[in-house]
Formats: C-alpha cells, sequence, structure tokens
C-alpha cells in the first residue's frame, strides 16, 4: 500500500480498527446471549424437575399419612373424608410424577424416569391393595399388609425421589462449572481479539506515521534550505499523493524563489540598461577594494550629454549610455571594475593603482570615449571629464572618496581638462560640520541661538541709522558658532524655514521695545530663498506687526542677490506685497549675483548694500573702487539708500564718506554685539555725538582725548 494516498491509508487502518472492535462486541454479545439462554434453561429445567421432585414426595407422604388415619379409624362413617382426602394426595402426586416424566424426557434422563415410575407404579398397586383390605379383611389386615408391603415401597419411591433430587444437584453443579468454562473462553476470546485489535492498531500507527514522518522531515529539511537560500538543492522526490504532492509543490517553490532572488540580485546589483554593476554593487566592490590596500577611483560623466539627449531623444541617448559602457568595459581589462552610478556618470575602480597609474588609465579611457560614435548613420562626438581620488590618501571611507572624486570632476569639467585628481582641491568639510546639522533642531529647542547686533551708522551725520540681527549659536560644548558655519546647512536642508520665525520673532519683539522706549532706530533682518518663496511668510510677518503694534517702517528685511535670482517673477511679488505692508526692503550682497540692472530698478526696495568683497581694499583697489563709485551713483539715481558692508578700516570709511556713499557697517564702525551691548554702545555714541561733532568711523580726535 506504499502508493496509496494518507487518506486511504488511514482509512483502511480506521476500518480495520473498528472492525476488530465490531467483533469483540459481537463475540460479548454472543456469549453473553448463549451465557443467558444457559442460564434460563438450566433455571427452568432443572429447577422443575427438583420441585416436580418435591412434590411428589410430599403428596406421596401426604397420601401415606391418609392412609395411616384410615387405618387407625375404624369407624366407616369418618373414613369416608379421610377416603377423598386420600384421593386427592395420590392425584397430586400422580401428577407430579408425570411432570417428572415430561421434564425428565425434554432433558434425556429416560434411565432415572424408568425406575421412578417403575416404584410409583410397584407403590401405587401396593397402596391400592392396602385400602382394598381395609374394607375387606378389616384394620388389622390391612395394617399389617401397609406395613409390611406398602411401606418399603413407600421408602423405596421417596428414595428414589431424593436420589433423583440429589442427582439434579449434581448436574447442576457441572452445568455451572461448564458455565463458567465457557464464560472463561469467552472473556479469553475477547481479550485476544482486543489485544490483536490494539496490536493491529498499534502497527498500523507506526507504519502511517512512519510513512508521513519520514516525508515530512524531508519536506521540512527542504524548506530550510531553501529559506537558507540553498535553491541548487533539488528537493527529493517521495512517493505517495499527497506528501509527493507537497514535495512537488516546494520544488516548484524553490525553482520560482530562485529564479525571483536572481531577477531581484540582478535589480540590485545590475543596471539594466547598460548591463554593468550599478551604484550599491560599486560601492560595496569599492568598500571592500579599501579594506585591502591602496588604489585609485575614477569617476567620469559625458559632456553635453544632457543636450544630445534634448535633442535626438531619450532613445538615441540610451543607445550612446550602453556604447560608452561597452567601451569602458573593453577598455578596463580584468584588473579595473566598471560600473553605471546614474544618468551619464560611471565609476572605474582601479586596484592597486598609484596616481601615475591612474592618470594613465585617465587617458586611455578617454581615448577610447572620444572615438566617433555613429547613431542612425549621423557621427556623434563624445567627451567625458573624469576626476580621480587615490585611497587611503584622499579619503579612508567611500563616501568622502567618492566626493572628492566627484569634485575633482566638476573642476576638470570646468576647466576643459580631461581630467583632474581630487588631491588638488585640499581636505573635506570638518565632521563636526555636518554634526551641527542634527543639532540645529535640538538647539532650537534648547533656546541656544541669541540675536547679536551690528550698528549701521550714517556717514553724513554719524548718527545711528540702524542695527543688522545676526543670528549666533551658544553651542554648550563648541562655544559662541559663528553663522557661516551653520546657517548653509540650514538652507541646504531646508531647516532655515524654522529659524527664520524664530528671528524674526525676537527682532520684531525687541524692536517694539526701542520703539516703545523712545529709540529710534530701524532694526534689519536676513530671510532666505526658502522664506522669501513660502507661501505663509507674509500672512506671519503680518500677524507678527499686528501682535507686537511696530510701526512697519522699524523693520527691514534684507534678501540675497542670488535669491532674487532663483524664481524671479515669484520674488518679485512677494516684494510687493511686503512693501505693501510698509516694511523697508534691502538687497543684500549686491554685485555678488547676477541680478540686471532692468531687473533691480523694477524692486520695490529701499536700499541697496554693497557685497563686502567690493568694499575690501576700495581705498587702495582701483577695480573695486570704480564698482562701489558707479554703484552709488546708480543708486543715487534710483533713489536707493547706499549700504556698504564690511568696511573694516579707517581707510575704507573714510573712502566711502568722501564718495557719498550713504551708510556703513562693518568691523570698522563695530562689531555684531548682544542686545544690551548694543544699547550701551549706542547711548554712548549718542552722548558723545551730543558732546562733540562725530566722525562716522568713531569719535573725533577731541572726544578720544577727552
Amino acid at each position: 500500500m506504499p502508493d496509496a494516498s494518507i487518506r486511504t491509508r488511514l482509512a483502511l487502518a480506521f476500518s480495520l480498527v473498528l472492525g476488530l472492535l465490531l467483533a469483540v462486541a459481537a463475540v460479548a454479545l454472543h456469549r453473553a446471549d448463549a451465557f443467558s439462554a444457559s442460564m434460563s434453561e438450566f433455571v427452568d429445567h432443572r429447577a422443575r424437575l427438583a420441585l416436580l421432585a418435591q412434590r411428589a414426595n410430599q403428596h406421596a407422604q401426604d397420601a401415606a399419612i391418609q392412609l395411616l388415619r384410615l387405618l387407625q379409624t375404624p369407624d366407616r362413617e369418618r373414613r369416608v373424608p379421610l377416603y377423598a382426602a386420600m384421593d386427592e394426595a395420590i392425584a397430586a402426586s400422580d401428577a407430579a410424577v408425570g411432570g417428572i416424566e415430561r421434564a425428565s424426557a425434554a432433558m434425556a434422563m429416560h434411565a432415572e424416569l424408568d425406575s421412578l415410575v417403575a416404584l410409583r407404579q410397584r407403590y401405587g398397586e401396593l397402596f391400592q391393595e392396602t385400602v382394598e383390605l381395609i374394607e375387606l379383611e378389616g384394620l388389622v389386615a390391612a395394617r399389617a399388609h401397609f406395613e409390611t408391603r406398602t411401606e418399603a415401597a413407600l421408602h423405596a419411591l421417596l428414595g428414589e425421589t431424593l436420589n433423583l433430587t440429589g442427582l439434579q444437584q449434581e448436574r447442576m453443579q457441572a452445568e455451572v462449572a461448564q458455565l463458567e468454562q465457557a464464560a472463561e473462553r469467552a472473556r479469553g476470546l475477547i481479550a485476544a481479539i482486543s489485544l490483536g485489535a490494539l496490536l493491529a492498531g498499534g502497527l498500523l500507527s507506526y507504519f502511517i506515521a512512519r510513512g508521513i514522518a519520514a516525508p515530512v522531515r524531508e519536506a521540512v529539511a527542504a524548506a530550510e534550505a531553501i529559506a537558507g537560500g540553498e535553491y541548487g538543492r533539488k528537493v527529493p522526490d517521495v512517493r505517495g499523493k499527497e506528501v509527493g504532492a507537497l514535495m512537488r509543490a516546494l520544488d516548484a517553490m524553490r525553482v520560482s524563489i530562485a529564479g525571483r532572488e536572481a531577477r531581484i540580485a540582478r535589480m540590485a546589483y545590475v543596471d539594466t540598461l547598460t548591463d554593468l554593476p550599478n551604484r550599491t554593487r560599486f560601492m560595496e566592490r569599492l568598500d571592500a577594494a579599501m579594506r585591502r590596500g591602496r588604489g585609485a577611483l575614477i569617476v567620469l560623466d559625458v559632456d553635453r550629454f544632457a543636450p544630445i539627449n534634448s535633442a535626438l531623444g531619450h532613445a538615441v541617448g540610451d543607445r550612446i549610455l550602453r556604447e560608452i559602457a561597452a567601451r569602458l568595459d573593453r577598455v578596463s581589462g580584468h584588473d579595473k571594475f566598471v560600473a553605471r552610478l546614474g544618468a551619464d556618470e560611471f565609476a572605474v575602480l582601479v586596484e592597486g593603482a598609484d596616481g601615475a597609474q591612474s592618470a594613465v588609465a585617465a587617458r586611455a579611457i578617454l581615448a577610447a570615449l572620444r572615438q566617433p560614435v555613429i547613431v542612425d548613420g549621423q557621427r556623434l562626438d563624445i567627451d567625458a571629464s573624469l576626476g580621480i581620488a587615490q585611497y587611503p590618501e584622499d579619503g579612508d571611507t567611500t563616501t568622502v572618496l567618492l566626493r572628492r572624486a566627484d569634485r575633482a570632476m566638476a573642476a576638470a569639467k570646468r576647466r576643459h581638462d580631461g581630467f583632474a585628481h581630487g588631491a588638488e582641491f585640499g581636505a573635506e568639510s570638518p565632521h563636526e560640520q555636518l554634526a551641527l546639522i542634527g543639532e540645529m533642531r535640538d538647539a532650537l529647542a534648547r533656546d541656544e541661538f541669541v540675536l547679536h547686533f551690528q550698528p549701521k551708522v550714517e556717514l553724513s551725520t554719524g548718527r545711528i541709522a540702524g542695527a543688522e540681527a545676526l543670528l549666533r549659536w551658544r553651542h554648550p560644548e563648541r562655544g559662541l558658532v559663528p553663522p557661516g558655519r551653520f546657517i548653509p546647512f540650514a538652507e541646504q536642508t531646508g531647516f532655515v524655514r524654522e529659524i527664520t520665525p524664530w528671528v524674526l520673532e525676537q527682532a520684531v519683539a525687541l524692536a517694539a521695545d526701542w520703539h516703545g522706549s523712545g529709540t529710534s532706530i530701524v532694526l534689519s533682518a536676513n530671510i532666505s530663498t526658502l522664506d522669501l518663496l513660502n507661501p505663509g511668510f507674509v500672512e506671519h510677518l503680518q500677524h507678527l506687526l499686528r501682535e507686537s503694534a511696530l510701526p512697519p517702517d522699524r523693520l527691514c528685511l534684507e534678501i540675497t542677490e542670488s535669491a532674487l535670482m532663483d524664481e524671479p517673477a515669484l520674488a518679485l511679488r512677494r516684494l510687493r506685497e511686503l512693501a505693501a505692508l510698509g516694511l523697508k526692503l534691502s538687497i543684500d550682497d549686491y554685485g555678488s549675483g547676477q541680478a540686471s540692472l532692468a531687473y533691480v530698478k523694477n524692486l520695490p526696495v529701499d536700499e541697496l548694500k554693497i557685497d563686502r568683497d567690493f568694499v575690501a581694499r576700495v581705498d587702495d583697489d582701483s577695480r573695486n573702487a570704480a564698482i562701489v563709485r558707479s554703484t552709488i551713483l546708480l543708486c543715487r539715481e534710483l533713489g536707493l539708500v547706499v549700504v556698504a558692508e564690511g568696511a573694516e578700516t579707517p581707510g575704507e570709511v573714510g573712502w566711502l564718506h568722501a564718495n557719498g556713499c550713504d551708510v556703513v557697517q562693518g568691523f570698522g564702525v563695530a562689531r555684531p554685539m548682544p542686545a544690551d551691548e548694543f544699547m550701551a554702545w549706542a547711548h554712548a555714541r549718542a552722548r558723545q555725538a551730543f558732546l562733540a561733532p562725530q566722525s562716522p568711523n568713531g569719535p573725533s580726535r577731541d572726544t578720544m582725548r577727552g
């Protein structure tokens, strides 16, 4: 039955066990019925026979007693009723003997019955003779006949009935013994059948379990192997319907998973367009290579690929990328690992190469790529820019090394040099700057940011025209962190959108306090591109002004020139909305971007701040002087206030004053200060201006002497 299904085997096994149990029940019932029938027969026949024998004996004795009374009654009249009683006893005794006769015949007791019948006939004849002698010869003769002959026959009859009763008791005991033996045999048979059923059930369970457990163990082992990634291990072929189907399903699952794993691995590690390893696979290979020793990472970017892709279509661009991948693969050889990092950027890993060897490899790559590509009969000239980073010299991690190579590649593209080495561009930004990005949010929550204020002074009067609020970070471990070390990162990550509202809230509150105390100072605050383009920015400012009751013209917003050029139309619309609130607006770092004069003249701004790169050495650099002088003249024509920021020397301040600059800001006037120090400085300067004329770059010679 090895090919039978589990259901069939279980059905047969349970059927057999159930059949054996039914056999046990049938034998038990049959033996119980037989025992009950035997007991009934035994009780009916043996008990009836014993009862009839007792009755016959009793009635015979009664008849004898009546006869003795007759023998003792001389009066004939008195003997008449005794005759009736005697006849009745004799009839009852005959009836009992007849019953014994019939019962004995049913029980095949002919020998015992013949003796009893003979004795009964003999006794009856003698009994009748005794009765007849009473009437014929008298009581004396009748009594003598009774005593000599009738009484002996009576004793013989009674003895025979007693023998018959004893014999029945012996036979009863024998039959009881036989019944007990039959019951014992029935019990043995039932026990044997039950034991056979148990053994058969146990053997069937064992063989069925073994027939199921072994394939199941094989199925479990196969499933564990599949779970462990052993997709090449074939699932064993097992006979049997259900388990065989299970094994076939496991094998089909193994094949299917192996195929999917292969496809997933290919998708995870292979670039589908070029069939080269992708960025993930390359970074794993680079990491392993950096642990083994030294070498070079070459990153290349296809020049002018975007115009080619736009002009000829993506299908042509894809064909060019596949051709570049094939050329890189051919020129690289067995000692180099080539991958596509994404878009038109590829990477080549050259293990064990020094700077000279990596330069040789770069030239070979460029020579291969610069061969014309023919696409649909059209010749296309391809060129690339390569960046080389050596490990471990240029970096000890894959991230740093790749960044150095990218920087070198960007430099090579700018210079049209073909390739450049990462060693030419110095070290990467310190890791602590990157750590500051994650700490800025916590710093804002812990109130670690503070505002410092740098004065803006009118050159013509020496009066404090305003102050610029500058953000500082009081780091619990690094001390006071200048904005140049964290503001650029805040703008890159978008966190500046959370910093600027805080700065504006602090600045507006402080400006409102100053205004309430009678201090007439316009407070300036910087906003970024993200702030200017934020849809809710204008509404937020309007809310701050309304809540603080600060006159709008007491607040000036400074926007960098580059921020205006990201989205000029939207920036112009936002500036007009801010100007409509009554705020002062200023263009910061003018000259560092590409804002045209035609664009600037349409901006609703109040002042223009000349970038510090032009203010530096303005008194000594003719070109800077020409730029600043022309900007001052332009602003005068446009009606804008000119602010020169970054003036650090008395010579620079003096030149600006002499050339008509309106306002100056920089270390040449004062450094940024906390609010309380700024107010103390402002009050001190106001008192000095009251006592003596004030020069733009500080107290007069007479005041300083005093």
